[in-house]
């Protein structure tokens, strides 16, 4: 069973790369390759080695299309930090039956920097720990107004802990776009955003106690009465008139009467 509060509580900040270089290594250290005036690099081959995993997509029951159908795409690199975040919102969402609701996964693990801008600071892209879902409906810079990702994926995304891109203000709005950090200064965050951390525990609800046994009962009593053909039968717990007029009251056996006429 995940646990939600632990994962959610171990999870950095994003507003700086210092805050994401201290939790997740530093891709750019010795040994990078970082061409003059290009957002693309080779990251550091120790910290690669050190940090990015593989994962099959198969493990990912209705994971969406690669958006470029002449590329098959059936793995992922991701963050080692990452891997048990991911696999657990990937089965939350297949539980309320939302994994088919995205139309085209639009890459992870990427080094470069933000907004392929030579200047920019490092992508989460770069770290391993950012997904891009649906992006021909929801670019960078697409308005909140106009962005159609499922709402229920992106709750479910909240919910689970991962930050929202499509929650940034104007002109970084970011709707295809989900990274795993605590959420970002001045971006107003849902109320039930990281809400899977604060799921109660299932009450305990103690054993129902045993019903009582049945009382013990005493041996049931036996009326006996002539049956008139030459034997005798069982009158307990009722009134009979027997031949020749005698009545025997045997309602209540423990107070049998007998009157004879």
């Amino acid at each position: 069973m995940t646990d939600w509060t632990a994962l959610i509580g171990a999870r950095p900040g994003g507003d700086s790369v210092q805050q994401l270089v201290a939790h997740y290594g530093n891709p750019l250290g010795p040994g990078a390759v970082v061409p003059r005036g290009s957002a693309t690099f080779t990251p550091n081959p120790a910290w690669e080695a050190a940090n990015l995993v593989t994962l099959q997509l198969s493990e990912f029951p209705g994971w969406p299309r690669y958006s470029n159908p002449a590329v098959h795409v059936t793995r992922i690199r991701v963050h080692r930090l990452v891997v048990e975040p991911l696999r657990a919102t990937w089965a939350e969402l297949r539980r309320r039956g939302l994994t088919g609701r995205l139309r085209t996964f639009d890459g992870w693990y990427n080094p470069r920097r933000v907004g392929h801008d030579s200047d920019a600071q490092i992508s989460t892209h770069a770290l391993g720990i950012a997904v891009d879902f649906d992006a021909a409906w929801n670019g960078y810079g697409v308005p909140r107004a106009r962005m159609q990702i499922d709402m229920d994926v992106v709750r479910c995304f909240q919910e689970c802990g991962w930050e929202w891109g499509g929650l940034w203000s104007d002109p970084w709005e970011d709707g295809m776009h989900f990274q795993w950090t605590d959420g970002l200064r001045g971006v107003a965050q849902p109320a039930y955003r990281d809400a899977m951390a604060r799921v109660p525990a299932s009450p305990v609800i103690p054993p129902a106690p045993t019903p009582p046994g049945p009382k013990p009962v005493a041996d049931a009593p036996v009326v006996l009465v002539p049956d008139g053909q030459g034997g005798w039968r069982d009158v307990a717990g009722q009134r009979v008139t027997l031949p020749g007029g005698t009545v025997v009251n045997a309602t209540d056996p423990q107070r049998l009467w007998i009157a004879e006429r």
